[in-house]
């Protein structure tokens, strides 16, 4: 079984604002890394898979100009599996459909697909993952469940009710059968908005489980984001980093 990720990198972070607005968002800092460098430690580090069938490979999609500096970092680094970089796409959806490309010619069992401003992924949560797809040998998301109030909302008014206990607020990683996934992005407008690939798999009348957890694995979009995660990331024992560390 051969299992391989890619990590869509490419944003630009503009909601991250002015501090950062030159940096490439995977380059942010967190705790003085690279945000990009917690999902691939993650990933790599991986220990619930026997020996020959873990995540044997990387695609990370990186801003076109980028590309050099993304593999530089990488090569500091130092992870046990390859990692590829390819220039990304103008959107998420292009970004994937690049990375998927560059696995084609050598194509995996398995892809998961995951955004690098998700940087509290932990082997428990890479572990349901796995287990709930090749147990049913269909795709798979990390999600938790909603606990806001949820409306539906016409000209800025409340227009009718949501039952929050039906919905799933989506994360990554996401899994997926790597023919099944590459077959559909061949179909598919990379032009315009697809918000993630169980998209395009729920779309194409496919199953895609829900793996539920508690309420970590948060995405870093606006400012205050940082600090969330740096808090969370510190609780599990990361320290801020040396200096000359990556």
């Amino acid at each position: 079984m051969k299992i391989a990720c890619c990590i869509v990198a490419a944003g630009k972070g503009l909601r991250l604002g002015k501090e950062y607005a030159n940096v490439p968002k995977a380059l942010v800092p967190i705790l003085g890394r690279p945000m990009l460098y917690y999902a691939l430690n993650a990933l790599d580090n991986y220990g619930g898979l026997t020996e020959g069938s873990g995540i044997e490979r990387f695609v990370v999609t990186a801003p076109p100009d980028s590309v050099e500096d993304f593999t530089e970092h990488i090569k500091v680094w130092g992870f046990s599996a390859p990692v590829q970089v390819e220039a990304g796409g103008e959107t998420r959806s292009a970004s994937v459909y690049k990375a998927l490309n560059a696995l084609r010619s050598d194509p995996p069992d398995w892809v998961l697909i995951t955004d690098c401003a998700r940087v509290c992924l932990t082997d428990e949560m890479i572990g349901q993952l796995l287990d709930i797809a090749l147990k049913t040998s269909q795709a798979a998301t990390l999600a938790h469940q909603a606990v806001d109030t949820l409306r539906i909302i016409n000209d800025n008014r409340i227009k009718d009710e949501v039952d929050r206990s039906v919905v799933a607020c989506i994360e990554t990683p996401q899994i997926f059968p790597f023919e099944r996934l590459l077959d559909l992005h061949d179909q598919a407008d990379h032009e315009g908005i697809l918000p993630d690939d169980t998209t395009l798999f729920t779309r194409a009348g496919e199953t895609v489980h829900i793996v539920y957890h508690e309420r970590s694995n948060m995405k870093i979009t606006y400012p205050e984001d940082i600090g969330a995660v740096e808090g969370i990331l510190f609780s599990r024992g990361w320290q801020d980093a040396e200096e000359g560390e990556d």
